[in-house]
């Protein structure tokens, strides 16, 4: 049998930060995590952008890292063993910026996954002031690979299927996705979001582990209703709307290796098939 671990406790942040101020989120994010190693979290994630804020524009440059900044040294030694995915402006080696979440493990950076798909439309302003990322790896973690997917990246299916084939069976998603208010008791976006995440955990037979911040910012608010999926598609925790919340799970990754066997979605995957060319 492998000795690989299944089972961890996983912890969603969701919080509100201040935007632009780096040192001011930094010690908010130290208070998240001291809280996380008190209930014995083992996986704790933020939001999207969590140490700097979502409507930056112009305020970007000024608040970028790099990914072996003392900032993130700093947040993975008060983690310990913990393993922290944070949400950053990072400056590569060339200054181009992106819109980051780091995996800190053992005390630095272990992983840095860089936004794939930036929302430029709407209220959205991210390809004016951030470059995109090219590639799609898997994070490493003493319960195997996770993959890494920010906000816009999971409206693009193929990027979550890849990750899954490549062996992926948890998927985190840090999230600043802003609030639309219906007629009923849910934000409509957080419906919207849930009809995804539970739609990408039932066709890729994989954990999904979704968390949204909260707060005002610039004129937008953002709804929170951060939540877990089990690989079956079903809502296994969900955190409250609209206001700060840990929300902490036990989940057992053998579940997804359980429905991969009886649902073999990814074993009958084909790269054969041919068919239309996108439309001009």
């Amino acid at each position: 049998m492998s000795d690989i671990p299944s089972r961890l406790t996983v912890g969603l942040a969701q919080s509100d930060c201040r935007l632009g101020e780096v040192e001011a989120n930094v010690e908010r994010h130290l208070a998240w995590i001291e809280r996380a190693r008190q209930r014995e979290v083992d996986l704790l994630v933020f939001p999207e952008l969590s140490l700097t804020g979502y409507r930056l524009l112009h305020l970007t440059p000024r608040v970028a890292l790099a990914a072996n900044a003392a900032a993130l040294d700093r947040l993975a030694a008060a983690a310990g063993p913990m393993a922290v995915v944070v949400g950053f402006v990072e400056e590569d080696r060339l200054g181009r910026l992106h819109n980051s979440a780091a995996l800190l493990r053992h005390g630095h950076p272990a992983f840095v996954h860089r936004k794939l798909y930036l929302p430029t439309y709407g209220i959205f302003q991210e390809q004016r002031f951030l470059s995109t990322g090219r590639r799609l790896e898997l994070a490493p973690l003493p319960w195997g690979r996770a993959g890494v997917l920010i906000c816009e990246d999971m409206w693009h299916p193929e990027l979550a299927r890849r990750l899954a084939l490549g062996g992926a069976k948890l998927l985190l998603v840090p999230s600043a996705a802003p609030g639309r208010i219906g007629g009923g008791d849910v934000p409509e976006s957080a419906e919207s979001w849930e009809v995804l995440t539970r739609s990408t955990a039932l066709l890729n037979t994989c954990w999904v582990v979704y968390c949204n911040r909260v707060g005002w910012e610039e004129g937008s608010f953002y709804t929170g209703g951060s939540h877990i999926v089990r690989p079956g598609g079903e809502l296994a925790e969900r955190a409250p709307y609209l206001e700060e919340h840990l929300l902490i799970a036990e989940i057992d990754l053998r579940d997804a290796d359980r429905l991969r066997w009886k649902l073999p979605l990814l074993a009958d995957d084909r790269g054969d098939i041919t068919g239309p060319e996108p439309a001009p």
